[in-house]
């Protein structure tokens, strides 16, 4: 196995991505440029709920920049020839998030054969980290459009 974040079971697949962001340089970032930077990396319903507890806001934004960044890391492209919002982050009716691809990342993803995805996402005061695991195999727990 040549990429620790690879692992390749028979037909089966695994992805692993994880991120790290600074809470601090997100708030920068967000005081400087506001709406427009929400705007640049999240889809409407990503900044809804980013912006539907202002206490949480900040923290809110630098989880879910991480977990976009993870994906985009199981996907092996990074963002090269990716847009942000063609990776979404939603929350299922339990509440935990889960990852929707739109546009290429649905067909990067489809080559190497990913059609699942789970995501955790953690925060505390100065960090935000996240980790994706796709995989190939097994029931689909994540949705895709177009």
């Amino acid at each position: 196995m040549d990429n620790m974040n690879h692992l390749t079971r028979g037909s089966m697949t695994i992805k692993v991505g994880t991120d790290i962001c600074s809470v601090d340089r997100i708030a920068k970032a967000y005081k400087r440029f506001g709406q427009r930077f929400l705007a640049r990396l999240f889809t409407e319903s990503e900044i809804a709920y980013i912006l539907s507890a202002p206490p949480h806001t900040v923290a809110r934004i630098a989880g879910r920049f991480a977990a976009k960044e993870a994906a985009a890391k199981c996907l092996g492209t990074g963002w090269y020839g990716l847009a942000w919002k063609e990776i979404e982050l939603v929350r299922k009716p339990s509440g935990e998030p889960t990852v929707v691809l739109h546009g290429r990342a649905i067909d990067i993803a489809k080559k190497r054969g990913l059609d699942s995805f789970e995501v955790s996402i953690s925060h505390e005061h100065h960090y935000a980290t996240a980790t994706v695991i796709a995989c190939s195999a097994g029931k689909r727990s994540s949705r895709s459009t177009k």
